[in-house]
């Protein structure tokens, strides 16, 4: 017993940690941006005194105007892996706690007795599937114009500023994309808007990781360009960037796992926090800190009564609608 014992706790840390690193790289293919990784490593190898991007002449193609060369490759290469990943990794993460340890779901899940229908689940691998082309051809499209030598802001060695502003840098990129998605979270929350476009992705009351980019096209895309939006006006390292996506990524993922989870960190809220928002729709729109909520007054009260009519994040006192 004791024997069995530890091998099952053995097994069970060694999935937690794989299904970090699983739902990094699942969370980065899933929007195309894992070719910015390479990028990262490519860029900051290149010695600055001596690179130089390629002149525009009236001569040039229309890619090498906008240095998009070679990007149907970069596009292919993004579709290739996204595909692989999206249907493999999150596949196995479905596996380890949809499957397995169903029976057992009071232990990890946030809503334990509900689940997505048969429906509702082919809906979120479909929207997600269309919306990985998508990110992929923005992730593959971006990857190229760099590589080419697209302007950005962007800084790929450490000694081109100092570390004080690396610093100043990061957090305030960290706080620009999370406040952009807590924003145009909200603004998705918006009668209109939501009716049309952000109700597809609240069909998942109960989310998975799927969920994740399970949404309309023109949201996905919207939320997608304030992640990248900063490096073409904030002189930023290269790697900051890519952790802060990573970053976005990953917790974007857990939000939506509908797995209980505490973070790490003291901003972030648990897994609990995102659930939440599908299970009552109009409130807690944040996403990696509290403090937009907060300073809107949507953070869930207990005492207050929430519903997919009841708009404008503060819900109704249990008196009104008695």
């Amino acid at each position: 017993m004791g024997g069995e014992s530890v091998l099952s706790t053995i097994f069970n840390k060694a999935s937690l940690y794989a299904g970090v690193v699983l739902t990094v790289v699942m969370g980065t293919a899933m929007r195309g941006d894992w070719l910015l990784v390479l990028v990262h490593f490519w860029k900051s190898r290149e010695d600055p005194l001596t690179k130089h991007a390629e002149e525009i002449t009236a001569n040039s193609t229309w890619l090498e105007y906008f240095r998009l060369q070679n990007v149907g490759w970069y596009i292919l290469a993004s579709i290739s892996f996204s595909i692989v990943s999206y249907y493999g990794l999150a596949g196995w993460l479905q596996w380890h706690y949809y499957i397995r340890r169903r029976d057992s779901a009071a232990e990890w899940k946030c809503q334990p007795t509900k689940f997505l229908t048969p429906e509702n689940e082919r809906h979120e691998i479909l929207m997600g599937s269309f919306n990985l082309f998508l990110g992929s051809l923005v992730g593959g499209s971006l990857a190229a114009y760099i590589m080419n030598g697209g302007r950005t802001q962007m800084y790929y060695h450490l000694d081109d500023h100092s570390y004080w502003y690396l610093v100043f840098s990061t957090v305030l990129l960290f706080l620009m994309q999370d406040a952009y998605a807590f924003y145009a979270h909200k603004s998705s929350h918006y009668p209109l808007i939501y009716k049309h476009i952000h109700k597809h992705h609240h069909r998942y009351h109960s989310p998975t990781a799927f969920s994740a980019t399970a949404m309309h096209p023109a949201e996905f895309l919207w939320l997608q360009t304030g992640l990248i939006l900063p490096i073409f006006f904030l002189p930023v390292y290269s790697g900051s960037f890519i952790m802060c996506i990573l970053y976005a990524y990953y917790y974007g993922m857990i939000d939506h796992s509908g797995i209980k989870m505490d973070a790490v960190w003291p901003w972030q809220p648990p897994s609990q926090f995102h659930d939440d928002h599908h299970k009552y729709f109009h409130v807690n729109f944040g996403f990696n800190l509290r403090i937009w909520d907060w300073m809107h007054d949507t953070l869930r009260k207990e005492d207050r009564v929430y519903s997919e009519e009841i708009f404008g994040g503060r819900g109704l006192q249990k008196k009104q609608v008695q």
